[in-house]
């Protein structure tokens, strides 16, 4: 176990949590075909969580610039709230995707970061609703599914947390590696 501000998180959460946000900021990024600029990621075998972190911090800058050039670009908020999440900001990450979301209701992929963020501050009721609503707009989307069996874990719903990994691996394979 890993003590953190927000309590006691086990290796195996972080690696998720961590696989779960890269895996939101790819989908995002393909999602959007050259709208938004790939973080270069420095190499890894030098300082890696600092150099990781000017990165992220870096890449909050250029996200500014994009949303100073045009407010209501989505995908800039989204990827800003994903940095920020990287960052350990969530309530920051959670105005950021709020903002995506306001501009973009649809984008299952906001609503599943922000279902993160607020999993990082063991809001999980209000994640899951994140979660919910990000499968309600895309039900293939199996990261939401994915973490919505992580919040629904924390609350001690083993039942139903077991049916939504189970979904996440249907449509994900490559989950059931996480899961075990």
């Amino acid at each position: 176990m890993n003590e953190t501000k927000y309590g006691k998180v086990s290796k195996k959460h972080t690696i998720l949590t961590v696989l779960g946000i890269a895996a939101l900021a790819f989908l995002i990024l393909v999602s959007t075909a050259g709208a938004a600029q790939i973080v270069d990621i420095p190499n890894s075998s030098s300082n890696n969580v600092s150099d990781l972190n000017k990165a992220i911090e870096n890449d909050i800058k250029t996200q500014d610039k994009a949303i100073e050039i045009n407010p209501h670009n989505s995908t800039a908020w989204n990827i800003k709230g994903i940095d920020l999440g990287l960052s350990g900001k969530a309530d920051e990450a959670i105005k950021a995707f709020d903002k995506a979301i306001e501009i973009n209701p649809q984008d299952s992929m906001a609503w599943t970061g922000k279902g993160i963020a607020l999993n990082d501050l063991n809001k999980s009721d209000e994640a899951i609703k994140a979660y919910d609503k990000a499968i309600e707009i895309s039900p293939q989307n199996s990261m939401a599914w994915y973490n919505k069996g992580d919040s629904l874990g924390r609350l001690n719903k083993s039942d139903e947390a077991k049916q939504a990994y189970d979904k996440a691996i249907e449509i994900n394979p490559q989950l059931k590696s996480l899961a075990q």
